[in-house]
């Protein structure tokens, strides 16, 4: 525990969008016509799409080919389209050309709505080409071509497994870090789009259904049991060794974060808080990573899982739960008063490491082993068309 003096303290206890129906007809569920939903803006006042050839764009009783560009802005509940208002959604879609929305070209359609007060763009995209995109935004595409297989089979089982699970929602995965990576045609290579048309279809089955298919950067030791991190109990995902993944950047690192920065992110989550004067482990998983801690502040004392803190902290400046607190510290440069976190890895810790997957790739391991290793008792085959989650 590492302290801060002169604090008083008493104690505190601590504690999907609604899209109607799209315009058009959903896109049957077969292998080369699955489509996935990625939310690509939840923060966007306005948004513009353009394209080389004619945009189609539909609407609630409204449709129209429009050349040159559509500018779409929320107005109240209603959206704005060029100077038309029209009741969301609207769905665009390039009749000869990809559109680009904001500068990023991608493939599939999109569908605008409005929500908490923000223009809501998801792009539907056929899976494969999903896929593409995924892959070489979550790992470097002169890895092996084995962990490229790899990548390129749990994305594509994930995107999977979000949609079934999601039923209702009117988007599957978003396109950050939060779900997985994704950054439209920019992002495709030819190395890894091979690894994805090698692998087209296949995917991870626990027991014949869909499974549940997390992966992280780094895991630097053992990896996580996701019961542990979600409350979620699978037999395949639970920790195994991971000693061979030493080349990744993130194996060691250390943080110097300001506890006024900690006081802030904390506040902006909800959290009412005062000046910190300790943040202690108060345990660690099987893998070792921290469960929880208890931060003492100038007007009590608060308890977060430790993910929770991490979320709050932020994912780059608390890469994992694998670390210690080695002090307070004040900055000569700044004069502020800093936590000092020493640990090593990237990620939730659940599933795959991903720079595991690369050595075992090294080694000579072909992708259905590594699958096998990191999620215990799956198989790899080809979906069908009606794909059921593992629980």
């Amino acid at each position: 525990m590492v302290l801060r003096p002169a604090l008083i303290t008493r104690t505190l206890l601590f504690a999907v969008l609604t899209l109607a129906a799209g315009v058009f007809p959903a896109a049957a569920a077969s292998d080369d016509d699955q489509r996935i939903r990625v939310a690509l803006e939840a923060a966007r006042h306005e948004v513009t799409v353009t394209s080389s050839g004619p945009i189609f764009v539909a609407g609630n009783g409204w449709k129209a080919t429009l050349s040159g560009g559509v500018h779409v802005q929320r107005a109240g509940g209603r959206l704005i389209v060029n100077d038309r208002k029209v009741t969301p959604p609207v769905r665009i879609a390039g009749t000869s050309a990809f559109l680009t929305v904001d500068g990023t070209p991608v493939r599939g359609d999109l569908v605008i709505t409005v929500r908490d007060r923000r223009v809501f763009v998801v792009n539907e995209v056929r899976l494969e080409d999903y896929v593409r995109s995924v892959v070489p935004s979550e790992v470097p595409s002169d890895w092996p071509a084995e962990a490229l297989k790899v990548q390129a089979i749990l994305a594509r089982t994930y995107a999977l497994y979000q949609k079934a699970e999601r039923g209702g929602n009117h988007f599957d995965v978003d396109a950050t870090v939060q779900s997985q990576v994704y950054g439209g045609i920019p992002s495709e290579d030819g190395r890894t789009s091979k690894a994805v048309e090698a692998t087209a279809g296949r995917v991870v089955r626990f027991g014949g259904q869909l499974a549940f298919t997390p992966y992280h950067s780094t895991s630097a030791g053992p990896t996580e049991d996701a019961l542990e991190v979600w409350g979620i109990d699978r037999p395949y995902l639970k920790g195994v060794d991971c000693s061979f993944d030493t080349e990744s950047p993130a194996a060691r690192w250390t943080r110097r974060v300001p506890l006024d920065e900690i006081e802030a992110a904390l506040g902006q989550a909800g959290y009412r808080v005062g000046l910190i004067g300790s943040i202690t482990p108060l345990g660690r998983n099987r893998s070792g990573r921290i469960s929880a801690v208890r931060i003492v502040h100038a007007g009590g004392a608060l308890i977060l899982k430790g993910e929770e803190l991490r979320r709050i902290i932020g994912y780059r400046r608390l890469p994992s739960m694998r670390f210690d607190l080695t002090e307070f510290a004040v900055n000569p440069e700044t004069q502020r008063v800093e936590a000092w976190f020493e640990g090593g890895g990237w990620g939730h810790g659940v599933g795959l490491c991903q720079w595991g997957m690369k050595a075992l790739a090294e080694r000579g391991w072909t992708a259905d082993q590594i699958i096998g290793y990191y999620y215990p008792g799956t198989t790899v085959d080809v979906i069908t068309p009606r794909v059921s989650r593992a629980r």
